[in-house]
């Protein structure tokens, strides 16, 4: 039913435009009207309602939160892959969801939850293509950017300017995303006519419907009842635009500086969506900064790490997108290549495959062993190790590993290897460190010979611990530690192995 009186509204929407019966209070009524008939929308989430309340609540612990994040399928590893991303550009990777929730914040986690789960909303229908697909291709983009922006703008060091800059790009986005989902033909009719004129498409959508794409998002930031804070910015974002925001001396300074990076934002992703010309984004560029007073080198490492960031966040949320144009990473060409990971975005994107592969086989319920196996593939071919060695636990009394499989450059038996689980606390092995604690090693002694840099890592978790995968890389002239990004990627394979073995306990 609900289908059908969402497709009656569209319909009558349509007409209205063809015929220039279409005002901005029937477009905003029809909005809410769209949103209220759509259960599965993030107001009534049963996740997002969760985190709310839970967050809401001073009593909340961080394991709470995490068990709420766990329990929303492939949610998990999508949050552990978005703060291991180039967004975030960690010192050190963030390995599980609990830890996230201690590093970064309960309500900044749950708000980037929510957020992860709003965008996951249009992703089938973006994977058809179309100007739908450039929409949320830009959505994206102006999350990023405000969210880059933000921490310049700030100086914050604590990725609170970072996580506020991404969340209130994606709202301020939310209106034209929701309008182009719900009511096609007015979006794609906004879409021609700004090619026709050459103009920004939100100039378009006001001269169609009466309303501004900023005015369409507070509208649904007011329905979905987002936190004032996000509302505080995007009004103060359309202050902006119509020249009278300096006539608010007493404005949160945080609102004041999130506006500000949202502002530049998206008027770069605009111009990277769907002008994609250098020459126009220069001259974007340029107006931006000299308004801004943000440091011009700080500006273009910012342009220059976006195709690297899309390109991540893409993957998070499990879509393929339209790479953005060459020319954007030119702006910052050193610092997005050593944004794109140590081990190169061909190792990433090979890694990304085996990381989908995975994940749907745990969804399909095969056989742990066959988890096991991909898994030992990824870090032979995703992860370029030269040797991955399975060694499982014989025996109930979980006293000796023993070697069962062998991938890679060897001529050594596995079955040959055979290694001691002495009581805790009485072997720094990496594989006895590995089992007890429960998460990576990159230290100690190698398993086997000449074996460097290698890591090692549980199979199962705690008591579900069946055994542990060792991987290393042979005769390089110039030993390279594993990365911060490959370790961060290996924290992702250890909690996938786990889930495997959980969903068959």
């Amino acid at each position: 039913m609900a289908i059908t009186d969402t497709t009656s509204l569209r319909d009558e929407t349509t007409r209205e435009l063809e015929v220039g019966a279409l005002t901005p209070e029937k477009l905003l009524a029809r909005l809410r009207s769209a949103l209220q008939k759509d259960g599965d929308f993030p107001a009534s989430a049963k996740v997002v309602s969760e985190l709310r309340r839970l967050t809401s609540d001073p009593k909340t612990t961080a394991n709470q939160i995490t068990e709420v994040i766990l329990k929303e399928p492939s949610l998990g590893t999508r949050v552990l892959h978005l703060v291991n991303s180039s967004f975030y550009q960690r010192a050190k990777p963030i390995m599980t969801v609990s830890q996230a929730v201690i590093q970064i914040g309960m309500k900044p986690l749950a708000e980037l939850c929510s957020g992860l789960i709003l965008l996951q909303k249009f992703v089938p229908a973006a994977r058809r293509g179309g100007p739908f697909a450039g929409c949320l291709q830009k959505t994206i983009c102006t999350s990023l950017l405000a969210g880059s922006l933000g921490s310049v703008v700030t100086d914050d060091k604590n990725d609170s300017g970072n996580e506020l800059g991404y969340l209130s790009g994606s709202f301020a986005e939310l209106g034209t995303l929701l309008l182009a989902y719900y009511f096609p033909q007015v979006y794609e009719t906004a879409v021609k006519r700004a090619r026709i004129k050459n103009q920004d498409i939100g100039q378009s959508l006001q001269e169609i419907t009466g309303v501004s794409p900023l005015e369409l998002s507070l509208e649904v930031v007011d329905a979905l009842k987002l936190p004032d804070f996000y509302k505080g910015v995007l009004e103060y974002t359309n202050s902006m635009v119509n020249g009278v925001a300096s006539s608010k001396p007493n404005q949160n300074k945080a609102i004041e500086n999130t506006a500000k990076a949202l502002s530049a934002a998206e008027k770069i992703s605009n111009v990277v969506v769907f002008k994609k010309s250098k020459g126009e984004l220069d001259e974007a560029l340029a107006k931006i900064k000299d308004s801004s007073g943000i440091d011009s080198k700080r500006f273009d490492q910012v342009i220059g790490e976006l195709p690297a960031k899309f390109k991540d966040h893409c993957s998070t949320i499990e879509i393929n997108l339209t790479a953005l144009p060459d020319f954007v990473a030119t702006y910052s060409s050193e610092n997005a290549a050593k944004n794109t990971g140590d081990s190169g975005p061909a190792t990433i994107d090979k890694f990304a495959q085996f990381l989908d592969e995975i994940r749907q086989a745990i969804e399909a319920r095969e056989p742990t062993s066959a988890i096991i196996t991909t898994v030992m593939e990824t870090m032979a071919w995703g992860l370029r190790f030269d040797r991955v060695l399975l060694i499982l636990f014989s025996g109930a009394n979980k006293k000796t590993l023993s070697g069962r499989m062998l991938l890679g450059r060897s001529d050594i038996d596995p079955k040959s290897i055979v290694r001691h689980m002495p009581p805790k606390g009485l072997s720094s092995n990496p594989e006895v460190l590995a089992v007890n604690e429960g998460r990576p090693i990159f230290t100690g002694e190698p398993i086997l010979f000449d074996g460097w840099p290698f890591c090692v890592i549980p199979v199962g978790l705690g008591q579900r611990t069946v055994g542990v995968v060792y991987a290393d890389r042979l005769n390089q002239k110039d030993v390279v530690e594993i990365t911060e990004r490959e370790r961060a990627a290996i924290g992702m394979l250890a909690e996938l192995l786990d889930r495997s073995i959980g969903s068959h306990s």
